[in-house]
């Protein structure tokens, strides 16, 4: 039997799974003020993107927007994009994570939140902490900026 590819642990919700795509946009908007993050794939990996908010989770609890997932470095990056509350946006991917994880039992764990703003005395708050704890743990960090974030992998 063949192994199930590990860029494609989730059979629905994706927007591509197991491409080589050199760049991977989210957004929620089309405005240019919307917050964005754009991962850029320098290393030609098997990416894949699903939609977690409405699609992988659909329920009335929190959720993050995106999930990408880098099949050859075994990385997972739970994306939030948010207007100014970065506690709700921690709240989102915690959850998420939660709800998701066992999914993904060999893939490290990121967390990425774009912002329109940020008040930095949230960065203090225990829930960030926690958040920040939690993805120590599963071999990831988390990292928020304001309006967009690039990252190259």
């Amino acid at each position: 039997m063949i192994p199930k590819c590990k860029c494609k642990p989730f059979d629905s919700h994706f927007e591509f799974q197991h491409e080589q795509r050199k760049i991977v946009t989210c957004s929620d908007s089309v405005s240019t003020s919307a917050p964005k993050y754009l991962y850029k794939n320098t290393s030609k990996d098997y990416l894949s993107k699903y939609r977690v908010d409405g699609g992988l989770i659909n329920d009335a609890g929190a959720k993050c927007d995106f999930l990408i997932l880098n099949c050859n470095k075994h990385k997972s990056f739970f994306i939030e994009l948010k207007v100014s509350d970065i506690i709700r946006a921690i709240e989102q991917i915690d959850r998420s994570i939660d709800l998701l994880k066992d999914n993904l039992d060999d893939f490290s764990v990121f967390a990425r939140i774009v912002l329109t703003r940020v008040n930095t005395i949230e960065l203090k708050d225990i829930k960030y902490l926690k958040l920040e704890k939690k993805v120590k743990q599963l071999n990831g960090d988390i990292l928020q900026q304001t309006r967009r974030m690039e990252e190259v992998n």
